[in-house]
């Protein structure tokens, strides 16, 4: 029997009158998959529209701009390995752009 993980992912509605969520997906697990590969399988196989830094040619931690928060905590999502469900949100300090991606250097201000 095949083993399935959650992806809670925070989801940015295009819409301005259309509140942001959360939506789940169930990922089939791979011991030593990472974050960026479920969302990799998940944007291939499940949900093209949603929105993330994929960039493969980094892939090692070094460029950083996969930098979201990871089950309440600022985490790489290459870097990080699946061992459960995931809850994915963008950084709180960035401006979002659309769903995980955030517009670096830009902070969001209450004001």
């Amino acid at each position: 029997m095949k083993k399935t993980v959650s992806f809670l992912v925070h989801r940015s509605m295009v819409d301005p009158a259309v509140s942001d969520g959360f939506q789940t997906y169930e990922v089939p697990w791979v011991q030593g998959m990472s974050v960026m590969d479920g969302l990799d399988y998940i944007y291939e196989n499940l949900d093209g529209s949603i929105a993330y830094y994929d960039h493969a040619a980094c892939n090692q931690g070094i460029c950083k701009r996969c930098l979201v928060q990871i089950n309440g905590k600022t985490s790489l999502m290459c870097q990080t390995l699946v061992i459960g469900d995931m809850t994915l949100e963008p950084l709180p300090s960035q401006e979002v752009a659309r769903d995980l991606v955030t517009n670096w250097g830009r902070l969001e201000h209450g004001n």
